[in-house]
């Protein structure tokens, strides 16, 4: 009896995911057909996610990164290693890349980073960022001097409930597993392009360990990039407009973590497969391997 309460209270949350999703599909997400068309032609992709081990990562392994398809994630095209590589991808998704209503130096580094964009790309990219993104300019007029970039919008409209519903929303691109690390709209983009092998390099994810609170009940952590100069403490924020509390900040890992297992069962639908070669990570969704196997 209690097996079967279980078993209802599990299917009814289910339920319950499924059709609070569907109300989310209906007022958050936009258009998705430039999203559906995009495909690759390569059998795999390589993503470079931002984390400390990236840099080591990358120049033990360089020829790797020459052979295969890219997508590089948010300030990736400040650093050298943007022109050398050159991406076939870029994602972003943060909301105070393309928001005016953030703290001033939040600004700063978006216009630095679409900057280094338009500025740097010389070959033709394809630029994928949030559909909320279309509503600001600031940041479009910057990257519309440049050409060989190609925008495209896709939905971050979270969708869970039934695996079965959840892929046909998927496939239709009107939402994905929750979003709150820009690796897992990396992934599902991925995943979308059709290729049938995901390599993921610098995606240390060890934010657990970098958190402390400080006397005055502010919560901070080393959010440390493979492309800082030197590892700094600061407050975790939000979007660029609030600092988080830390049961904030543990509730987004958790959704984040708990994203990557949906994006597993996601690609075994698909027949595809994603590999986590960071030799340090604390993703426990995905098969490992080491970079040199790639």
């Amino acid at each position: 009896m209690l097996m079967l309460f279980i078993r209802m209270s599990k299917w009814l949350k289910l339920l319950n995911q499924s059709l609070v999703s569907l109300f989310r599909i209906w007022i958050m997400s936009g258009n998705s057909k430039s999203f559906r068309k995009q495909k690759s032609s390569a059998g795999s992709v390589i993503i470079l996610g931002n984390g400390p081990s990236l840099k080591s990562t990358i120049e033990s392994n360089r020829e790797i990164f020459h052979q295969h398809e890219l997508v590089c994630l948010n300030h990736f095209a400040i650093t050298d290693y943007y022109t050398e590589f050159r991406p076939e991808y870029y994602i972003t998704i943060a909301h105070d890349l393309f928001l005016d209503n953030v703290m001033p130096h939040f600004v700063e580094a978006s216009n630095k980073l679409f900057n280094a964009i338009a500025d740097k790309t010389t070959w033709k990219m394809k630029y994928f960022t949030t559909q909320e993104a279309r509503k600001h300019l600031r940041w479009q007029k910057i990257l519309e001097r440049n050409k060989n970039i190609e925008i495209i919008y896709l939905n971050l409209t979270p969708v869970e409930g039934f695996d079965k519903f959840m892929f046909h929303c998927f496939d239709k691109a009107k939402g994905m597993p929750r979003p709150h690390n820009v690796m897992v709209p990396a992934i599902f983009t991925s995943l979308s392009l059709d290729v049938k092998k995901i390599f993921i390099v610098g995606s240390d994810h060890s934010w657990l360990q970098e958190l402390h609170v400080d006397e005055n009940n502010r919560t901070l952590f080393f959010n440390e990039h493979f492309y800082d100069k030197e590892k700094q403490k600061k407050q975790f924020d939000y979007g660029g407009q609030y600092y988080m509390k830390l049961h904030e900040i543990l509730g987004t890992m958790s959704f984040a973590f708990a994203s990557y297992h949906i994006l597993k069962r996601y690609a075994d639908y698909k027949n595809a497969e994603i590999i986590n070669c960071t030799p340090v990570s604390y993703i426990d969704a995905f098969k490992r391997c080491r970079t040199e196997d790639i």
